[in-house]
């Protein structure tokens, strides 16, 4: 028989790296158990979700009491939101000086494409625990080669952005509802950075793009209040979600484009239930839910992004990025409401009962459709 040449130099190194490997739809970053890894000098794990998609993973590291990572470079591109704990990270690139910032639990910074940087815990007597989304598998499929993703010396000047990006600072590039981006390296609180308006995604949701540390990392952080669910919508694997507050739950079924399914279209349907800390990656249609009592805000980030458009599977083509919130009616990839399946209603009352919520959807949703 001949030998399968099929190879994935990702897998191959995180199969070496001899992490704990997490799997399923959904996760909750805050509860798993963690290993030494030797390479960054604190506790960690990979997270493979059921639609993470060829160029992103996660991964979750604790760093113990007074300790720190070891100071490493990276030839890709990571996000960090900080679960919990306080501390501080110094980046170092040539003509850039070192640049030292802080942070706390529900910060989200970016490193800046392969510049020597260190993370330090804070506190001597509370762990830090971060939460990561890099594009290292596609990075490390592509090279096929780990010396030059992780030893190569190369320093990308351009990425470190204005003074001040790293203490908060920030630039608005307005361009429409939806689209608008914020630019900056660093978000003190992402748990409760202004938002702006976006009707059209439903349910007086609100929204704000991010680009962090000029990268072709796409981020963006949504909210919809309690006792609403959002419009579905549809694409491919890769946009790895983080819930920053409230309890609800997401469907994913079949488009039968991203996702080809067994033919029963939404009854082929994933219910992943989240909280805060939560992590998920959906794929073909799917819908965010919020049962709670609080709103619901949550990050996504994924390959490609408001500035730099990649084309192929990734989350940031242009195409999806014009299509996001408009019908599949019109060429989109949104669902209306008016054209839902009715039992996503019935659905999203049942799971309110059972977590003490109010859903305001039924009277919500008679401008749109005919509800009993």
């Amino acid at each position: 028989m001949a030998d399968d040449l099929h190879f994935s130099a990702y897998d191959a190194w995180v199969e070496k790296e001899g992490l704990p490997v997490y799997t399923g739809w959904g996760i909750h970053p805050p509860d798993l158990k963690l290993a030494h890894w030797d390479r960054k000098g604190v506790d960690a794990a990979f997270l493979h979700l059921e639609a993470m998609g060829d160029h992103c993973n996660d991964i979750v590291m604790e760093i113990a009491p007074g300790a720190s990572t070891k100071a490493v470079r990276q030839m890709f591109e990571e996000i960090v939101y900080v679960l919990s704990g306080r501390g501080a990270t110094t980046v170092s690139v040539k003509g850039g000086g070192n640049q030292t910032f802080e942070w706390q639990a529900g910060s989200l910074f970016a490193v800046p494409m392969n510049s020597l940087h260190q993370h330090f815990n804070g506190s001597g007597d509370e762990a830090v625990r971060l939460l990561t989304v890099s594009n290292l598998p596609l990075m490390m499929n592509m090279f096929h080669n780990e010396d030059f993703v992780w030893n190569n010396p190369y320093e990308f000047g351009d990425r470190l952005g204005d003074t001040g990006f790293f203490q908060g600072e920030g630039k608005m590039h307005e361009v429409r509802e939806g689209r608008t981006w914020w630019e900056t390296n660093l978000l003190a609180d992402a748990d409760h950075f202004e938002l702006r308006p976006w009707k059209d995604r439903g349910a007086g949701g609100i929204n704000l793009q991010f680009n962090l540390s000029n990268s072709t990392m796409h981020t963006h952080i949504s909210e919809f209040p309690t006792g609403t669910y959002k419009k579905a919508h549809g694409h491919g694997p890769g946009a790895h979600i983080i819930l920053l507050s409230g309890t609800g739950y997401s469907v994913c079924w079949p488009d039968e484009k991203n996702w080809r399914g067994n033919g029963n279209g939404y009854e082929d349907r994933e219910l992943v239930p989240w909280e805060k800390g939560s992590i998920f990656v959906p794929m073909g249609y799917h819908q965010h839910f919020n049962t709670g009592a609080d709103p619901a805000r949550y990050l996504a980030i994924g390959f490609g992004g408001m500035r730099y458009h990649v084309g192929g599977g990734a989350i940031g083509n242009r195409e999806a990025a014009d299509a996001m919130d408009k019908s599949v009616k019109d060429g989109g990839i949104q669902i209306e409401y008016q054209d839902e399946n009715p039992n996503v209603l019935e659905t999203f009352e049942a799971e309110c009962a059972k977590h003490g919520g109010t859903s305001q959807m039924r009277e919500y949703l008679k401008q749109f459709r005919s509800v009993a």
